[in-house]
């Protein structure tokens, strides 16, 4: 007979539990799906479903796609998205305070090596939510209108892609602390104080 951890069964059921939930809501909404109310509904509850599913399934991500391509080069084409002005609104809005309280960036390699992992869950987790949100819209713009994934279309924007792109802009300065380190000790304390000063 096959044993299994009480600990991992547990967790299977809360991820398919979760996923069940977040479903029922996609597929039988109490809102109407052109409505402010269930756009905003839609993006958090995906978020906390995200969140618990790799809390609980801890994925490496360890795929090429996490890397800095050619064209991402210095991120300047996210300067010219707007990247810096979004994170000037994450800071306002009080979202970024709550990140370093989270996460917060000390003067360690280890800190900063899972520093870096939370970049890539957290842009994971973005560009798996902004998949399924896109799905919706297309699905709502071909039953209903274009006109009506107004709302769904902008914070899909504003709540995963914006997002994205700030995870994208910032984990290369930060492997390049973590590369830095790894050949050169001495410069290590220099390069942690630029990155920590660039978070603040």
């Amino acid at each position: 007979m096959i044993q299994v951890k009480q600990n991992t069964f547990i967790e299977g059921v809360i991820v398919v539990t979760a996923t069940c939930g977040i479903a029922s809501f996609i597929l039988i909404p109490f809102i109407s799906m052109n409505s402010l109310a269930y756009s905003i509904s839609l993006n958090f509850l995906l978020m906390i479903w995200m969140s618990i599913v790799q809390t609980l399934l801890r994925p490496e991500l360890k795929l090429s796609y996490f890397n800095c391509h050619p064209i991402e080069e210095e991120g300047k084409i996210y300067k010219y998205l707007g990247v810096h002005f979004f994170r000037k609104l994450l800071v306002f809005s009080g979202w970024e305070r709550s990140r370093k309280k989270e996460t917060p960036i000390r003067k360690s390699l280890v800190s900063l090596e899972y520093y870096e992992y939370r970049t890539r869950t957290s842009e994971f987790g973005h560009v798996i939510i902004a998949i399924i949100i896109s799905m919706i819209i297309i699905y709502v713009s071909m039953v209903y209108s274009f006109k009506e994934t107004i709302w769904l279309l902008l914070l899909n924007i504003f709540m995963n892609i914006y997002p994205i792109i700030v995870q994208r802009y910032n984990r290369p300065r930060v492997r390049r602390v973590i590369n830095k380190h790894k050949l050169n000790h001495s410069n290590f304390a220099k390069d942690i104080d630029d990155v920590v000063k660039f978070y603040q």
